[in-house]
């Protein structure tokens, strides 16, 4: 009864990410191979790119800009990447005015981004780097660092070495 169980909701998980993937695609402006086994949503004011082997479990992007996310990422749950706004300092009104700001976010190969991450516009999050559970990402990353806290800083670095032999030896998940 268990296995009966267990053969089912690994049947209807299977049949969510095929829905969910379907749906995610539809609002993405390029796509490679892409997985999503957790809702995502998209909005219709930014414009996304992601490459192949693309794994999203549950990602929102929102505000006005473009969105470029590289080969062999792979994110947690409820991920938040917010672009660029109203504009709050030429505004013709307080809080804010009618103008909207686009800010740009660049993810490259192999990023691994921790559940709850919440990114601002104009970040470059560089090859290798990983990003600890709910951290907020404000500035750039550098290849390989693993970042976290809010904001996020570098709290240490990937074995470069052994990263690299990973990659020439085309091992990857």
């Amino acid at each position: 009864m268990k296995r009966l169980i267990l053969s089912i909701l690994k049947q209807f998980r299977k049949i969510k990410s095929v829905f969910y993937t379907f749906l995610c695609k539809r609002m993405l402006h390029t796509y490679g191979s892409i997985g999503v086994s957790g809702y995502s949503k998209i909005s219709s004011s930014a414009i996304v790119d992601v490459g192949h082997h693309v794994s999203f479990n549950g990602m929102q992007i929102t505000g006005w800009g473009r969105v470029k996310i590289g080969d062999y990422f792979h994110s947690g749950t409820n991920v938040k990447i917010m672009l660029g706004s109203h504009d709050y300092d030429h505004g013709e009104a307080i809080p804010y005015g009618e103008e909207v700001t686009h800010k740009n976010v660049v993810i490259d190969d192999f990023v691994w981004l921790g559940s709850d991450v919440i990114i601002s516009g104009n970040v470059h999050i560089e090859e290798g780097a990983i990003v600890a559970i709910g951290s907020v990402v404000v500035k750039d990353v550098p290849p390989y660092a693993i970042v976290g806290g809010n904001p996020a800083k570098i709290i240490k670095y990937r074995d470069i070495e052994h990263f690299k032999k990973l990659k020439k030896e085309k091992r990857f998940h």
